[in-house]
């Protein structure tokens, strides 16, 4: 008796280890290195980027309100978007997004480049985007 099942243990085992081989070789099929950064291409035609990017200036922008302060010294009053320049997303809870928004200052029209990190998580319906980080990029030499 012990013997049997000591065997159908080791089946069991056998088989979940084999499962899960399976579905890491699926996952990694899908697009690269699970859990790595992925450069999106063609930005400028991605309706679902170009909607994220509208997304967090919104949300900048409302942030800007709420605390009664600019974050950029040199920014007079909200930012208009313009368009998302870069993108790379990376799967995690959801999808995290890491974008290069040109957006212009509203009072002066002069256009900066911002960094942002946006999370979409579809089957959380209170807050299925969430702003994590909206800043000015830094200068690149």
């Amino acid at each position: 008796m012990a013997k049997q099942t000591l065997t159908l243990s080791f089946l069991v085992l056998v088989f979940i280890l084999a499962l899960s081989s399976t579905t890491l070789q699926e996952v990694n099929a899908l697009g690269g290195k699970v859990g790595g950064r992925e450069k999106i291409g063609d930005v400028k035609t991605n309706k679902e980027v170009q909607e994220l990017g509208k997304y967090c200036v919104s949300e900048y922008n409302k942030s800007l309100k709420k605390e009664h302060k600019k974050a950029d010294p040199g920014n007079n009053g909200p930012i208009i978007f313009s368009s998302v320049v870069e993108a790379e997303k990376q799967v995690v809870a959801g999808v995290k997004y890491y974008l290069k928004i040109s957006a212009a200052d509203s009072s002066s029209g002069v256009p900066k480049i911002y960094d942002a990190v946006v999370v979409v998580q579809p089957w959380v319906h209170s807050k299925p985007r969430q702003l994590l980080n909206f800043s000015p990029s830094p200068p690149t030499k």
